[in-house]
């Protein structure tokens, strides 16, 4: 990966390695980001993982968990997914 500013384009690439594979992000640290640092794929992938926390929340409450139970699973799940996803915008 070439890592760049998002407000230039890079016209002189360095030559491709044949035993390397360049690619558009990269995963490190636990967070995802692209070629110009920006954390929006990571964003992303934290934004499907807490549509997925949803639906897996309304299964359990068609299942019959409510009130605190049900609370419990929502706040260690999506709650701290939601606010992860506001404390890493905020910081862009």
């Amino acid at each position: 990966m070439i890592i760049h500013q998002s407000s230039t384009k890079i016209l002189n690439y360095p030559p491709v390695h044949p035993d390397l594979k360049r690619v558009e992000q990269i995963t490190a640290l636990g967070g995802t980001f692209n070629n110009t640092l920006f954390c929006g794929p990571h964003v992303n992938l934290i934004t499907a993982k807490t549509a997925a926390s949803l639906y897996a929340l309304k299964t359990l409450r068609c299942h019959g968990l409510d009130g605190h139970a049900l609370w419990g699973v929502t706040q260690a799940t999506l709650v701290a997914q939601l606010l992860y996803i506001h404390k890493c915008r905020r910081n862009q």
